[in-house]
């Protein structure tokens, strides 16, 4: 998924979401079951889970770019490494946020409005978080193998065709 197809279902996700709240806030508000348990230790519990994982995973990408650099004998990922990274501290600073939404979530003044915003907050986190998984995982798929047959390992030419005269 690219840049654009994300930010463009980041920004339909608010327009959606502010829409949901301005017309049916219950809907997305505690009065649903699901957002009400969700939206708490669970929550937490799922934004742990994919932010311990994922940080295993970027170290291990990390220590593959320096693989392959070392293999090639010249630096050349460096953007590669940055978007890597970026993603690494866009999780961690969603995970920081998600704490913030399940603590003043009941603290929270508006009543049912209030709930709505805060459920789809945590909502809108969950989606961005799944956006930089599928970018991750994207770049994973895209590193190619780097394999130089040696001489004894190259493939036999394919059989010459006789000569002679057709009947």
């Amino acid at each position: 998924m690219n840049r654009t197809l994300s930010y463009g279902a980041l920004i339909l996700f608010v327009g959606v979401s502010i829409a949901l709240v301005a017309a049916r806030p219950n809907w997305v508000s505690d009065q649903n079951g699901f957002l009400q348990n969700f939206v708490n230790h669970e929550f937490l519990n799922l934004l742990g889970v994919i932010l311990a994982i994922t940080l295993a995973s970027v170290a291990n990408l990390h220590l593959e770019f320096n693989k392959i650099e070392e293999k090639h004998q010249r630096e050349g990922l460096q953007r590669t490494r940055q978007s890597v990274k970026k993603s690494a501290y866009w999780l961690i600073g969603l995970f920081i946020t998600g704490v913030v939404i399940v603590v003043i979530k009941p603290l929270l003044a508006g009543g049912e409005t209030a709930e709505a915003v805060a459920n789809m907050a945590a909502l809108f986190i969950v989606l961005w978080q799944v956006l930089i998984l599928v970018n991750l995982t994207q770049l994973v798929f895209a590193i190619p193998p780097d394999i130089r047959p040696s001489e004894s390992q190259k493939p036999p030419s394919p059989p010459s065709k006789p000569k002679g005269r057709r009947r």
